[in-house]
Formats: structure tokens, C-alpha cells, sequence
């Protein structure tokens, strides 16, 4: 692969990170199809997205690309097609598919003339997560408030059989979050938050006697930098068993965020994903198709002494002396509470009135699973 390659790679992986702008000669990579899938063996909806590098200053690195077919196929014969849902994303159906661990799978996408086609990955078998776990800290120096409290969550995995040596990991974090305003209705006041893992987490085992990893750090959260430590709060743990070839790859994908500040940074080395042309064998393909088993393990934290900074919620507000006669309320003047004295308590931002905007007002079904074992 050579510099201009190179050159693309950075910017489609490191957006944002350079502050001066450049304009390299790479018009002839332009329109590079990027693929980033993901094949489990759980009960859910897997999928493919597809798009295309854009010309560096146009406002974004990518573009969807729609319309094409996109299957995926196994060593038993069997075509899978995934379903547009979303320009340029790709989903099967939940229930009729699934991964299955000792099968080999292949992703199989067209558009037009073009063919490409990925390595045949196998799915490998995954060990269970041992334990994920924290560590609590409290500080109070006397002139901050509020004290600090953080928590450090890690995680422990081995495989006895030393059937599995490359792994790769992704988290989710659910948070209960409650509006600090009482007049909305508790359907917009109580909300559940979501974020997913950007890290890429990875570890090669190959060179340990047994396969055993110890104190794996996930996330840091304390009461000052965010509101996820504030009612209660859940991640799970997801472990992959990935090949020599995929940890390879997201090594040195991680290398390359890492250390390209800029376009004028020394070049890193070419990043080679599993997925090729088949229609023209030397037009390159950015991405990869992974295939795995999954094992998981869910963590809650909760505490209930934890305090909360003064002003950690902040809104513009007026205040109005009635609501009578008041046209937009609802549609562009939101009520937050109601003040004895004064009146009511008012915003023209929704989002300090409905927590909705931000997350779902739905519970989330396993929310009490740590309370039925205790």
C-alpha cells in the first residue's frame, strides 16, 4: 500500500485530529468502500455498514452506500441476505439467524459492477467471563464540594483450556438519570441512558503458559465528571475469541489513532483489513468482518450516599406569575416546576423537561437482576 493509501486511512481513522488543513494528491483513492460488520452467535439482530471515503474537506470522511446486496455465507452452503433498515446499514432478522460456533462465515457484498468479498472467519469458541468487579474510592479534602466518589471497574478472565488466546472486548453502560425539575410527568422525568464502548480493548495470550488475565481496567466514574454514578448504573461486559489476523488488525488500528495527531505526523504502517475486490483485485477496501462467539457479564453500582455537585444541572429559565392564557406551553415553553410565591419555573429547551430526548423512558428489563440474587 502506498503513501497516498496511507494518507486516506489516517483521516478516514482519525477525523478531527488535525487542526491545519491539507489537501493531499489522493483524488484517484477517493470513493473506497469501508466495511465494518460484526456476526455473533447471540439471539439479536447483526449487521453490516457500509459506506465510502469522501474527498478530505467536504464535511465528513464518509457516505453510505445504499442499495447494494449484502449475504452472508456459511461453509454448510447457506445465504444469509441482510435487510437495508437505514441507508447503509445492513441487519438480519433476530429471529431466524444466528452465528454458530465451529462455522466458518464469509460477507458477500455488491453494488452494481462492483464485487467484494471477505476472508472466510471462523467462529471461534469463547470462554466465559470470569468476574467483572470494582474498586471504590473516597475523597474529602474538606474544600471541594462535593467529596469525590469514583469507582474503577475491571474485569478477570481465563480459559483453562487454553482453547482461546486473542481477545477482544466492548462494554455497555446503562444509567438510570432523573430530571432535578417535578413538574414534568415521571414518563419525561425518569429515563435510562445508554453509551457503547469506543476503546478498542484487545490482548494477545499467546505467550502466557496459561491463558489468565488479571485486573483488566474497563471505565472510571465518579460523581463529578457525569451523572451515571447518580441513581444507579450497569455495564456489560462482552468478550470476543478472535483470531491472530483480527488482533493483528485492530493492534494496529489502535496504533494508528494513537499516534497519528495529523497529516503531517510520520505515516504508520498500511492497515490491511479482510475484505477484498473481486471485480478489480487491486482496488483497495477499507474494514473488517468479524466473527465471534460471545460471553458477557454484567456489573450494577449503586450508592446511595453518594453526593451530587451544586448546579450540576443547568437551564436557562424564566419565570411566569400563571400558566393561564399562555400559548406554546408544551410546544415551545416547558415547565419545570412550580414555585410557591412566584409562579412557575419555565424553559424554552425541551430537553430540561423530558429526559426522553436523551434516552428512553422504558426500563430496561434486566434493571432488577441484582436484586433477585441477593
Amino acid at each position: 500500500m502506498n503513501r497516498t493509501i496511507v494518507a486516506i486511512l489516517i483521516v478516514f481513522l482519525s477525523a478531527g485530529s488535525c487542526i491545519t488543513k491539507f489537501q493531499p494528491e489522493i483524488d484517484e483513492y477517493e470513493n473506497i468502500l469501508v466495511v465494518e460488520g460484526l456476526l455473533t452467535d447471540e439471539n439479536r439482530v447483526n449487521s453490516v455498514k457500509l459506506s465510502r471515503t469522501r474527498k478530505i474537506g467536504l464535511g465528513g470522511i464518509s457516505s453510505p452506500v445504499t442499495g447494494a446486496q449484502v449475504i452472508i455465507e456459511d461453509n454448510l452452503g447457506t445465504a444469509t441476505i441482510l435487510n437495508e433498515t437505514k441507508p447503509g446499514l445492513y441487519c438480519t432478522d433476530s429471529m431466524t439467524f444466528r452465528g454458530v460456533t465451529g462455522r466458518t462465515y464469509t460477507l458477500k457484498v455488491s453494488k452494481g459492477d462492483e464485487q467484494y468479498e471477505s476472508a472466510s472467519m471462523l467462529m471461534h469458541e469463547v470462554p466465559p467471563v470470569g468476574s467483572v468487579y470494582s474498586e471504590f474510592n473516597f475523597e474529602d479534602d474538606g474544600y471541594i464540594y462535593p467529596p469525590l466518589y469514583s469507582y474503577k471497574v475491571y474485569f478477570d478472565t481465563w480459559d483453562t483450556l487454553n482453547r482461546s488466546q486473542y481477545f477482544r472486548w466492548t462494554y455497555d453502560e446503562v444509567w438510570e438519570y432523573h430530571l432535578p425539575y417535578h413538574y414534568p410527568p415521571e414518563s419525561k422525568r425518569i429515563c435510562w441512558l445508554t453509551e457503547q464502548s469506543t476503546d478498542i480493548m484487545i490482548e494477545n495470550t499467546s505467550a502466557y503458559k496459561e491463558v489468565k488475565i488479571k485486573k483488566f481496567p474497563l471505565v472510571e466514574l465518579d460523581n463529578r465528571s457525569d451523572t451515571k454514578l447518580y441513581v444507579k448504573y450497569s455495564i456489560l461486559l462482552k468478550q470476543y475469541s478472535i483470531s491472530s489476523e483480527e488482533h493483528l488488525y485492530w493492534d494496529k488500528m489502535k496504533k494508528m489513532i494513537n499516534e497519528t495527531g495529523g497529516l503531517y505526523d510520520p505515516f504508520p504502517m498500511p492497515l490491511k483489513g479482510n475484505i477484498v475486490s473481486i471485480s478489480e483485485p487491486l482496488k483497495p477496501a477499507l474494514g473488517y468482518f468479524s466473527v465471534s462467539s460471545v460471553a458477557t457479564k454484567r456489573l450494577f453500582i449503586q450508592n446511595d450516599t453518594i453526593k451530587k455537585p451544586m448546579g450540576d444541572y443547568y437551564c436557562v429559565t424564566d419565570t411566569l406569575p400563571t400558566l393561564v392564557n399562555v400559548s406554546g406551553i408544551g410546544r415551545y415553553i416547558f415547565v419545570l416546576e412550580e414555585v410557591d410565591g412566584v409562579g412557575f419555573l419555565v424553559t424554552r429547551y425541551e430537553q430540561c423537561a423530558n429526559c426522553t430526548l436523551l434516552g428512553t423512558n422504558v426500563k430496561p428489563t434486566f434493571w432488577h437482576d441484582d436484586e433477585k440474587s441477593e
